[in-house]
């Protein structure tokens, strides 16, 4: 199997890299012209430099492939209309683009923002529940998730919902490990689902080799129900600190998303958009259509999963 993998480049991208290289598929990889090729030196993978808005590079990327698996996206844009631009129009292009081409597989890589928060404590959001996103974030996952059903007699697909993905060169979550390390934990949020990153690739191989009704949704985690407070406890295990509990107000939580937000020359992942989803407390998913149709089963539990990130970032020396 030909496999086009979007952001090749990026945190998820390149583990999907590694992993298809690993089952023996034939891996492509979509990357931007100055795109930094780090995590995926030594991997045999053939790189299409291009662009989501570029129809005549994502012709040539997807020219003899099987499958795509789409998981470039705009996470910490300078301008918020890219949430809709890259999100949305790109992913519908580029869907157009595999189209034409006799794509037969195509997987999203979008997230529980598309969804919003979940209904309450103690009741999971579900895939039939109706989607209340409350970021232009899962807004813009949104609408390309409904932009692959419109097309899904025409172009098969699998769109599979995340929660946060953490684990080895993620830069998005090492904030929090960094606070962590200098003796704080800040209390955010309350309940939330999460997934080391070689499950989130592994779901995404099994959707795309899965005889699913094509357009169908997803969600994919861990499997269980994490407080805020007790992730950051493990992490404060690991790295062996004891820290000061800091409790932030949502108002002084978003002025400080502001004041980030406009200091970040390339932008920052802790900016207003992600300010409004963590004013919400809940946002727990459950994963029983994807272990029911799927058959997906995570393999990195909590402990797990952390330990194996902790030790990477103290081996890079990003801790």
């Amino acid at each position: 199997m030909v496999c086009l993998v979007t952001g090749a480049n990026g945190f998820i991208g390149s583990h999907m890299c590694g992993l298809l290289i690993g089952e023996g598929e034939t891996v492509r990889g979509l990357v931007r012209q100055r795109s930094d090729l780090t995590w995926l030196e030594g991997l045999d993978v053939e790189l299409v430099r291009g662009d989501l808005m570029d129809r005549d590079s994502l012709d040539a990327a997807v020219h003899g492939v099987d499958a795509v698996f789409h998981t470039a996206a705009s996470l910490r844009p300078r301008d918020p209309a890219d949430y809709e631009k890259i999100n949305y129009e790109g992913t519908r292009m580029l869907a157009d683009v595999c189209l034409a081409a006799g794509v037969r597989r195509f997987v999203l890589f979008s997230s529980a923002a598309a969804s919003g928060p979940s209904p309450g404590p103690g009741r999971p959001s579900t895939e039939e529940d109706e989607p209340r996103p409350v970021s232009g974030y899962g807004r813009g996952k949104l609408r390309a998730e409904q932009a692959l059903q419109e097309m899904a007699d025409r172009l098969h697909s699998a769109i599979l919902r995340f929660p946060a993905v953490y684990g080895p060169r993620d830069r998005d979550g090492l904030f929090l490990f960094r606070t962590l390390k200098r003796g704080i934990r800040p209390v955010l949020g309350g309940e939330l689902s999460l997934v080391y990153v070689r499950d989130a690739v592994r779901s995404a191989l099994q959707a795309a080799r899965s005889d699913v009704t094509s357009g169908s949704v997803y969600f994919v985690s861990d499997g269980c129900c994490h407080r805020f407070d007790e992730v950051a406890a493990v992490v404060e295990r690991l790295l062996g600190r004891r820290t000061v509990r800091v409790r932030l107000p949502n108002w002084a939580m978003k002025a400080g998303a502001r004041v980030n937000q406009w200091l970040a020359r390339d932008g920052s992942i802790f900016n207003l958009d992600k300010a409004e989803e963590f004013a919400h407390d809940c946002w727990v998913i459950s994963t029983e259509k994807a272990v029911r149709e799927l058959g997906f089963q995570p393999e990195y539990p909590l402990e797990k999963g952390m330990r194996l990130t902790v030790d990477w970032y103290r081996e890079k020396g990003w801790l």
